[in-house]
């Protein structure tokens, strides 16, 4: 397996995680600290916080300390790379051209 591949599939192995997948569904609209998303998606303190922590871990958000608080937000750029990534090995045109191949040798 490639590491492009190995990539995706840590990825999609986070956003399994319902609570991981509500925090970065949380801060779509923006910068937000632990205590507004704890209160905003009615999860554990801590299990938000462990979460954050996990998520900017592996790059998918990034934290901004201002004071005694730190805002958390997407990190665009990952996502950006995973799209890129997605669309690389698992796009479009390659299950179109796929469809293609399994057609030519069905047809051989």
């Amino acid at each position: 397996m490639t590491e492009n591949e190995l990539r995706l599939i840590k990825f999609f192995k986070l956003m399994n995680d319902e609570s991981k997948f509500k925090i970065i569904s949380a801060l779509k609209d923006g910068e937000k600290c632990v205590c507004v998303i704890f209160k905003e998606l009615g999860l554990n303190q801590t299990l938000v916080s462990h979460n954050l922590s996990a998520l900017k871990k592996v790059g998918l958000i990034k934290g901004r300390k201002s004071g005694k608080w730190v805002y958390y937000s997407v990190n665009a750029e990952y996502f950006a790379e995973i799209e890129g990534l997605f669309n690389k090995l698992l796009g479009h045109e390659n299950f179109k051209n796929a469809g293609k191949i399994g057609m030519q040798c069905n047809l051989e």
